[in-house]
């Protein structure tokens, strides 16, 4: 609604959107309207004749001048029968004057606005089928195909033309996608044809193989233009039957082949040679100048005989002579000639008589010829590479056969063995050639072989067999093979008899067992020692009447029991060398709380540990004393009568190396004592210990007593903790 009136727009907006489904757009000037309009367009325009920056007549001419056949509705309040006429004969769908209460009028208004959407609706809709008659008319009067599409490529219109070129019924079409006109390979193009298409002005061909009813196939061109169907976006298609311009098309293609082949076997340059004059002429193709070498063959024959090669040239005189007499179809040679830079050229020279005289001698001679100078090194470079690659083969001092596949793979003959492997095959090259491994392997021997060649003759990959037996006589030998593609598509083995290898691997995994059980024995007997030790400390410790004694025969004992307990780890573990952290503390920790049960009240252990730590003996020790220091220290002193006291071990991967804290809840490390100068010789043995380790030793202070303890893995040496 287009009214400089804002208290009148307001009324009628609040009565006009009472109505469901009506909802108003409101502008006070030409302008503002037009761009209403340009954005969603209206279903009408009711419009005041008189505004600021215009009236309603140039408004409506305006959005007609835009495409916009939308109706309008001229409300005025100032209008005289010049203003009325004026508005009908531009075009006005209603004309309603204001009266001076024009809320009486609303609903003679909003009836007119009514009328004029109907009308304009029916007016659309009759137009929309006049349109659709006279399209489908004109389609149908076309002498091409036409087929009309929705977005998605379902048809919904074909003309008579279409009809006949696929042999679909009228009624078969509406609702078929495009699709089922073309061949299965040909679908997949029809999304990303129509993608292009409607996002293009112009239309977009495309050739595809399409299929009739009948299942008979063509080709033909498909022209989608993007168009408006319904108001909706779709596609009007043009076909065009193009099998006979593509069978044109590939016979050209055949045509222009062939003459491209003509052309490449002369390759350079084309020679004539008068016999009468003596004379010979070279030319490039189509006439054009002959390069170097060919540019020298020009002029008498005499001339050109002294630039070839004195030993070619006989041979070359002898086939022409024998041409000329026998006349034979053609005459072929090959001969050096003396490039510019003074290089002998290989020249590959073709030619025959193509004019005799009356008595029937050649007249006049033409060929072509082409310069096999890089083609004739890499033939003597591959006879080299040839003789190299034999020489090696049939001298190398492992067996060596060359296979060719029979039967699709199904089976493979030997072509050629070397001196090896007639040793190891116990078998001369005369025996073996021409057999196929199913007659001279069976068993395991045929299966795995066969196998593995198949493999590589399918896929062209390398591929070995490390380890197989084989049955001679009464005896088992051992080989390993490895097998690769030839050029030739022949199939080369490589292969040695390991049986000695295989029977010194055996001694050596002997020797390792008895050396492991040895191991085993020495950590056990180790252990046994130390406990014996362990023992007899425990025995003196007994008999001593001095307590403070007692209490360090007890440390030593624990202190030789916790290196015990390493060799005892190392002698279960499986590998010998290291020791699973996480048990060991574990069982450390309850035998030092079992020792002290007299001197401390009741203590729990948490043992908070990474399970994927082993240490080697050289580690392991030095963190055992340094646990065990710990715990007794927190054991003998942290706690008074009547606690409950608890210990935690942690020992986790930090950096690189390894953490381990060692922490309880007891009274704490007295602060007035430095732990590094202490004369106590349990804690200079941690501190001395943790040095040895290149680690790092921190005191925290407060809830009880925790230290930690920083190291780096085996084999890194230097202190980087601070």
């Amino acid at each position: 609604m287009v009214d400089p009136d804002e208290p009148l727009v307001r009324l009628a907006t609040r009565f006009l959107s009472t109505v469901e489904g009506v909802s108003v757009e409101t502008a006070t000037t030409a302008e503002r309207a037009l761009a209403l309009v340009t954005g969603t367009p209206p279903d009408v325009v009711v419009t005041e004749l008189t505004l600021p920056d215009d009236d309603g007549i140039a408004l409506k001419e305006a959005i007609r001048s835009r495409g916009s056949s939308v109706p309008f509705v001229l409300y005025s309040r100032h209008s005289t029968p010049d203003d009325i006429i004026r508005a009908l004969n531009a075009g006005v769908d209603r004309f309603l004057t204001k009266s001076r209460d024009p809320v009486v009028q609303f609903p003679v208004l909003f009836r007119m606005i009514t009328d004029a959407v109907a009308g304009w609706q029916d007016e659309a809709k009759h137009r929309k089928a006049q349109e659709e008659l006279v399209c489908c008319d004109l389609m149908n009067g076309l002498s091409v195909p036409v087929l009309e599409l929705d977005e998605e490529g379902v048809i919904t219109f074909a003309n008579d033309r279409a009809v006949e070129m696929f042999g679909y019924a009228h009624s078969e079409y509406t609702g078929m996608p495009v699709s089922k006109l073309l061949v299965h390979d040909e679908k997949g193009r029809v999304p990303e044809h129509l993608w292009w298409t409607l996002r293009g002005a112009e239309p977009v061909d495309e050739e595809y193989r399409a299929v009739r009813h009948d299942k008979s196939t063509f080709w033909g061109l498909f022209s989608l233009f993007p168009v408006q169907i319904g108001g909706k976006p779709g596609f009007r298609v043009m076909v065009v039957d193009t099998t006979r311009r593509k069978e044109m098309e590939r016979e050209y293609r055949e045509n222009e082949e062939r003459l491209n082949l003509a052309i490449e076997s002369a390759n350079l340059s084309i020679w004539d040679w008068d016999l009468e004059t003596g004379v010979m002429k070279s030319t490039g193709h189509s006439s054009e100048a002959a390069s170097d070498p060919f540019e020298q063959l020009q002029g008498h024959v005499n001339v050109i005989e002294d630039l070839i090669n004195p030993e070619d040239l006989p041979g070359l005189m002898k086939r022409a002579q024998r041409h000329f007499v026998e006349k034979t179809p053609f005459f072929e040679t090959r001969f050096r000639v003396r490039g510019d830079d003074g290089e002998w050229r290989w020249i590959q020279m073709m030619g025959r008589v193509i004019a005799r005289d009356d008595r029937g001698l050649p007249r006049k001679m033409t060929g072509i010829y082409q310069d096999v100078t890089e083609e004739t090194n890499r033939e003597r470079m591959i006879r080299d590479r040839a003789a190299q690659f034999r020489t090696l083969f049939y001298n190398m001092n492992c067996g060596g056969a060359i296979f060719r596949a029979v039967d699709g793979g199904r089976d493979f003959a030997v072509m050629d063995i070397n001196y090896a492997g007639e040793v190891i095959e116990g078998k001369k090259k005369h025996a073996l050639a021409g057999k196929g491994i199913s007659d001279l392997y069976q068993g395991e021997e045929y299966t795995t072989l066969s196998e593995a060649m198949l493999q590589v003759w399918k896929t062209g990959k390398p591929r070995s067999v490390e380890r197989l037996a084989f049955t001679h006589g009464k005896e088992t030998r051992w080989r390993e093979y490895y097998f690769y593609s030839l050029p030739t598509g022949e199939m080369i083995a490589i292969y040695n008899d390991i049986t000695e290898r295989i029977e010194r691997q055996k001694e050596i995994l002997s020797s390792l067992k008895v050396k492991e059980t040895l191991i085993k024995e020495i950590h056990h007997r180790v252990k046994n020692n130390l406990q014996v030790i362990a023992s007899i400390l425990k025995l003196q410790a007994l008999r001593t009447e001095d307590p403070e004694a007692a209490e360090v025969l007890r440390d030593c004992r624990n202190r030789v029991f916790s290196i015990a307990m390493i060799h005892e780890e190392l002698y279960r573990s499986e590998h010998l060398a290291s020791i699973h952290v996480v048990d060991y503390i574990r069982h450390l920790g309850e035998h030092l709380i079992y020792e002290f049960l007299s001197v401390s009240p009741p203590v729990s252990l948490t043992v908070d540990c990474d399970e994927s730590i082993d240490l080697d003996i050289d580690t392991g020790i030095p963190c055992g004393l340094i646990i065990d220091e710990l715990l007794t220290n927190a054991l003998k002193y942290a706690f008074t009568p009547g606690d409950h006291g608890s210990i935690r071990i942690v020992f986790a991967r930090y950096d690189g190396g390894y953490e381990l804290r060692v922490s309880d809840n007891g009274a704490g490390f007295p602060p007035d004592i430095d732990f590094r100068e202490t004369d106590t010789l349990g804690m200079q043995l941690v501190t001395n210990l943790v040095e040895q380790l290149s680690g790092t030793i921190e005191l925290v202070r407060g809830r009880g007593t925790e230290f930690i303890i920083r190291f780096p893995a085996p084999g890194r040496k230097k202190k980087y903790y601070r």
